[in-house]
């Protein structure tokens, strides 16, 4: 297999460091998901482009007319102000070399096989959509694998709410006649205070942050407008759900308490936790070991969160990590400064590598797929 991915090599870090060099943020990501359909069109794959009601999204069949089928996905979005911090160009270019890799072998494998483009995993959440829409059901399973400092079989996301909270209050001149206004800015604090005094008070996987978008104009003008974001995560979506409920709350008292008014604004999709199936991580165990890539336990939490936490609601979803250098931290410039590098280009071709081999091994170990759906379904 390690000639098949060598074959590729040029193209694929070219797709790379295209991405990496050409960053586009969420919804937006035409030169990227392009150039990834172009890579897949010109090695006979069949794509479908756009996709699912949106115009970055796209779906590549191999072996076609298969009964069986199983999904790889590829992100591509990058981080607003910092590029692919997050690393989307190295994952997403991972998935086209497994896709291209398995149309070679596809022989060998009984099922279709679907590289899935999905677009805006860090803001709105491009895999919900899909899944709400019922563009997951009926897949054996999904994978894909994320770029770290550390080589690890299991991603532990956290179910996940975002809102915008916008207090209105009554513009007054702060020296003159305050009494005449009502202080935004005051709702916002109390909000922020309330959803603080929440923390003693929920299960240690709960992490509640947040920020002042907008906290007023001018210093000596009551503030008649205070924007708050704010982030609800837990590992349990019926908990985040009583969590969000709860904000709600603190959002309705700080507006009666500063005779304020507010609104509020749910920003993208509403993420689940992250499903693990441990029989599907055994095998990835095995090949990590094989290809000599020591692999670290994260344990059930990464305190982040990810819309492929939906896709695990609905089939067996994967989501290892692969390392580029434990010197690097996601979200940050340096991280996306690295993606051009040799050590993330050898976790590119590595990573590659390992997706094909889980779906050869999957279908071509006897009892392993039904293993898979016997953990999902908690049998």
């Amino acid at each position: 297999m390690r000639e098949l991915i060598e074959s590729f090599k040029d193209e694929v870090l070219s797709l790379n460091d295209f991405m990496a060099r050409n960053p586009e943020i969420g919804g937006g990501e035409y030169k990227s998901s392009g150039a990834m359909v172009r890579l897949l069109s010109k090695h006979g794959i069949k794509v479908e482009y756009p996709f699912a009601g949106m115009e970055t999204a796209f779906r590549g069949v191999i072996n076609e007319g298969k009964v069986r089928k199983a999904a790889i996905l590829a992100e591509y979005d990058a981080l607003r102000g910092i590029g692919h911090g997050c690393g989307h160009c190295a994952s997403g270019s991972i998935s086209i070399l497994a896709a291209l890799v398995l149309n070679k072998i596809k022989d060998q494998i009984p099922a279709e096989i679907h590289i899935i483009g999905t677009p805006d995993e860090e803001m709105r959440g491009g895999k919900v959509t899909m899944a709400n829409n019922g563009f997951f059901d009926g897949y054996d399973f999904a994978i894909m694998i994320h770029m770290s400092n550390k080589n690890a079989l299991y991603s532990g996301f956290l179910a996940l709410d975002a809102y915008e909270f916008s207090f209105h209050g009554k513009p007054a001149h702060a020296a003159s006649i305050p009494w005449e206004g009502r202080n935004a800015l005051n709702a916002a604090r109390l909000f922020m205070d309330a959803t603080d005094m929440m923390r003693q008070h929920v299960r240690e996987d709960v992490r509640i942050h947040g920020y002042i978008k907008n906290g007023g104009d001018a210093s000596n003008t009551v503030p008649h407008l205070a924007v708050v974001e704010m982030l609800v995560r837990a590992k349990d979506r019926k908990y985040v759900d009583e969590l969000s409920q709860w904000v709600m709350d603190c959002a309705k008292a700080a507006s009666i308490a500063t005779r304020t008014s507010y609104s509020v604004e749910q920003l993208g999709e509403k993420f689940d936790g992250m499903r693990r199936i441990k029989s599907g991580e055994k095998i990835l165990e095995d090949i990590y070991r094989d290809m000599k890539l020591p692999v670290v336990d994260l344990g059930d939490l990464t305190g982040g969160s990810s819309d492929i936490g939906n896709v695990s609601s609905i089939c067996p979803s994967f989501h290892p990590y692969i390392s580029i250098g434990e010197e690097f931290n996601g979200h940050t410039v340096e991280f996306a400064r690295a993606m051009t590098e040799d050590r993330t280009h050898k976790a590119i071709l590595d990573g590659g590598e390992i997706i094909a081999r889980f779906v050869k091994a999957v279908y071509g170990t006897p009892g392993a797929l039904e293993d898979l759906w016997k953990e999902f379904r908690g049998e």
